[in-house]
């Protein structure tokens, strides 16, 4: 009995430890790698840890698909609403990203360690932007 139970506890184990191992089986997926220093480039030195980096994040629009009817509606001259523009805060407020889309992002950038603070949502509400150090 006891030299069956070793095999199968040993089989188990290993079992268990390439599971825990396996890459595939987290969330995340890898944008892009490289393993070179890109042609015509030259790394001169590290990047000062304390340096900020500014990083964008776009968000979907909502609305997207009425674009072409409503510039249109302001354009031809038989329409009633022809020369009525539209003022830059109607435009950001008719095609803003959901704020399910908004929050989405932004819990995403939380949990993967960016600090709450960093995360600002800018003016139009089509970027999250975080200052990176």
């Amino acid at each position: 009995m006891r030299s069956f139970l070793l095999p199968v506890l040993s089989f188990t184990l290993g079992l268990a430890a390439s599971v825990i191992a396996d890459p595939t089986i987290s969330p995340w997926k890898l944008h892009e790698k490289r393993t070179h220093i890109p042609v015509g480039w030259t790394r001169t030195q590290k990047h000062e840890p304390s340096a900020s980096i500014p990083l964008r994040f776009a968000l979907s629009q909502s609305n997207i698909q009425d674009i072409e009817t409503l510039l249109y509606d302001v354009s031809r001259p038989d329409s009633p609403n022809y020369g009525k523009h539209w003022s830059p805060g109607q435009i950001a407020a008719k095609f803003a990203p959901s704020t399910e889309s908004i929050e989405t992002v932004r819990t995403w950038l939380i949990e993967s360690g960016v600090e709450p603070h960093r995360v600002k949502l800018s003016p139009t509400k089509g970027w999250l932007e975080v200052l990176s150090t």
